[in-house]
């Protein structure tokens, strides 16, 4: 299956993710921060990433940026609190990205989104 990274400032989000998504046959790899992340993605080349919209030191919208400059056409899957949503969707609309979850998710939800943004 694919390779995914999941990158989240929370622990425990980033562990749910990992075990929904083990169970569908995807190898994951964590990351607990967008600089974390833009460090590793050139050498880890995953499929997706699924990127928390909301954390310090590298926000998911300029860790998206950076990722770009890497590889412009990755495949991305943003995480946004509900009470972001309005705000997320328009900052999606201005980078052109259509993919997003809001938290709390439901596991079905999740394995339905990264399905449909990996067939893309």
């Amino acid at each position: 299956m694919a390779k995914i990274m999941v990158v989240d400032d929370e622990p425990d989000i980033r562990k749910l993710i990992e075990k929904i998504l083990k169970k569908q046959g995807h190898k994951i790899v964590q990351c607990e921060n967008g600089r974390q992340c833009v460090e590793r993605f050139p050498d880890e080349k995953p499929d997706l990433v699924i990127l928390d919209v909301m954390m310090p030191e590298l926000d998911g919208w300029e860790t998206y940026k950076r990722l770009l400059k890497i590889k412009p056409k990755q495949r991305v899957l943003f995480l946004t609190a509900v009470t972001l949503e309005a705000e997320a969707r328009k900052q999606m609309e201005r980078l052109g990205v259509s993919h997003y979850l809001t938290k709390p998710f439901d596991p079905p939800e999740l394995i339905e989104r990264v399905r449909t943004v990996l067939s893309e």
